[in-house]
């Protein structure tokens, strides 16, 4: 059962009855259609389909395309808006800020970089000012914050869209930042990714992955953070393509292909751990099912109906969005979906829905000048300054001056797949700046063992988690080409606008610099720490040494 006046919903008797008198007002086929999330792609070049063809019970809009301007945005929601029977969720991947929902949104900072700032008063105003931008374009769920633990530093999904690498970090940024974007009850946060990522070295786009905690550590770790989460009041849970095979076992379930059932498909993981033990109460939404992680794991006719049998409410995206409703549908006429738990999913999502107030009449036109705004820039750039953070200078390097180290070779590379890409990581604006400081800034030297006409070395290098990566591992041109070590021959550091954990593979690199973002805004201060303008203020939410002895050197 459904409890609409309980947390997280709080329904009033108005509310509760819309709720009831819509699901009782929707036909079979209106109800199936209500459990998809299908998706806005603006960069598809091919026909457009349309959206609502199956009446869904959301859409998904990216911010990809170079047109998704926020005038853009706020137009195709809110003409999606106006032609559905039943209010929509619309959702965006708006982890970092309105950047990812709009080609001209703020990009606030990664997860990973609010954390380094390690100021509580930042991560409300981060999330507040998600939720400001979000609401503009016509957004009323975000899939974040991210409350995945980065146990293993080779994980290649999660990286810096983590918090860090303890529950207590990520309890104490995740959840401000949670409870800002919920606060004015307009838009509903979504943690995930459910029962827990980070432990594995995989991503499950590519391959089914696994959480291996016990679940004594498990309970004390993710199964803490999602407590908090739940207590404090978060509206939606995504269940992701993880496994968790020490939950299964505790059950007394050892068969092996069961065991290790993804989350998305789960019935003990989302029913008997989630809702039963932790005591959720509100919206689960599967992760992207069209991810290998999921569709691996049998024929996809029959892991449609089972990802709602399982507990799952809503889910997200479509191969084929007709063959793809049909299969939800077949699954309820053979009695795999029953009627009761069809029933349960559609009062869950019609509960989010109504505690959104999108029962109540919508303003058709927001206000779109919050969107990339002066203030909201200069809350990112206040993150910037408080999260850059200095790894180690066993060279005695910083600060650097135009009178010991004139002439600086810069060699910068950048993941452009990456989820946190800027034009900015290509280096030009770095070697203006340091221009700017009186530096003598050349992209291309050839490196000697001795006489070189150059003072320094920087690398200024962009690698963060992007789709479909085998490892987050460093190329030849991140390092300045096969066989070449340049601290021996000139001071050096390495300058990380991504990946925090860069010393596993250069762990004699003498100089190290993490800032988890690629902006402008973030290099500006990269470079006022440089020339000793500023200290450096951040502090590593994770390992940077990835335990290794030999790195601290």
């Amino acid at each position: 059962m459904v409890n609409l006046k309980a947390k997280p919903f709080h329904l009033d008797e108005e509310a509760i009855q819309w709720v009831n008198e819509t699901l009782h007002g929707l036909s079979l086929e209106e109800k199936v259609g209500q459990l998809f999330i299908t998706v806005d792609l603006p960069f598809d070049t091919g026909a457009k389909k349309d959206l609502l063809s199956i009446r869904p019970g959301g859409v998904h809009v990216f911010g990809f395309s170079p047109n998704a301007t926020k005038q853009h945005q706020a137009s195709i929601i809110r003409d999606l808006q106006k032609r559905s029977k039943v209010p929509l969720l619309v959702s965006g991947d708006l982890e970092n800020g309105g950047q990812g929902g709009a080609t001209d949104g703020t990009n606030l900072a990664s997860n990973m970089q609010l954390a380094a700032a390690n100021d509580p008063d930042l991560a409300t105003a981060f999330g507040a000012t998600i939720e400001a931008e979000g609401y503009a374009m016509g957004f009323n769920w975000v899939y974040g914050p991210v409350i995945d633990i980065n146990y293993n530093y080779q994980n290649p999904i999660v990286n810096i869209r983590a918090f860090g690498d303890t529950p207590d970090i990520v309890e104490q940024t995740a959840l401000p930042v949670m409870n800002a974007i919920q606060k004015n009850n307009r838009m509903a946060a979504c943690v995930k990714h459910w029962p827990g990522d980070g432990m594995d070295d995989r991503d499950q786009h590519k391959v089914l992955t696994n959480n291996t905690l016990t679940m004594k550590e498990w309970r004390e770790t993710y199964g803490r953070v999602y407590k908090s989460a739940i207590e404090n009041g978060v509206k939606t849970v995504m269940s992701a393509h993880i496994t968790l095979p020490s939950y299964y076992e505790e059950l007394g379930i050892t068969d092996i292909r069961t065991k290790h059932t993804p989350g998305s498909l789960s019935h003990e993981l989302n029913t008997k751990l989630l809702r039963e033990e932790l005591g959720f109460n509100g919206l689960i939404v599967s992760d992207a099912t069209s991810m290998i992680g999921m569709t691996s794991f049998g024929r996809r006719k029959d892991i449609i109906p089972q990802c709602i049998t399982s507990g799952v409410d809503m889910f997200l995206f479509t191969n084929d969005m007709q063959e793809d409703f049909q299969a939800m549908l077949q699954g309820v006429h053979d009695g795999v979906l029953t009627e009761e738990r069809l029933n349960e999913a559609i009062t869950r999502i019609l509960a989010l829905k109504a505690s959104l107030g999108l029962h109540l009449t919508q303003a058709d036109e927001r206000d779109l000048d919050v969107v990339g705004s002066a203030d909201h820039l200069k809350l990112a750039a206040d993150i910037a300054s408080k999260s850059v953070t200095l790894v180690k200078d066993t060279q005695g390097l910083l600060p650097l001056s135009p009178q010991k180290q004139k002439r600086i070779l810069l060699l910068a590379a950048s993941d452009e797949a990456s989820f946190f890409a800027d034009k900015a990581a290509t280096g030009d604006e770095f070697a203006r700046m340091l221009s700017e400081e009186g530096f003598a800034v050349v992209r291309e030297y050839e490196v000697k063992e001795e006489g070189n006409e150059i003072d320094a070395v920087i690398f200024l290098v962009q690698k963060s988690p992007g789709f479909m990566q085998n490892s987050m591992r460093l190329s030849p041109q991140e390092t300045g080409g096969l066989f070449k070590w340049y601290p021996t021959q000139v001071p050096t550091m390495f300058i990380s606008l991504g990946n925090p954990y860069t010393l596993y593979e250069l762990p004699s690199m003498p100089t190290m610099i993490n800032a988890y973002n690629a902006t402008l805004a973030v290099q500006k201060e990269i470079i006022r720490c440089l020339v000793g303008k500023q200290p450096f203020l951040g502090e590593s939410p994770v390992d940077a040494f990835c335990g290794l002895e030999w790195a601290k050197l």
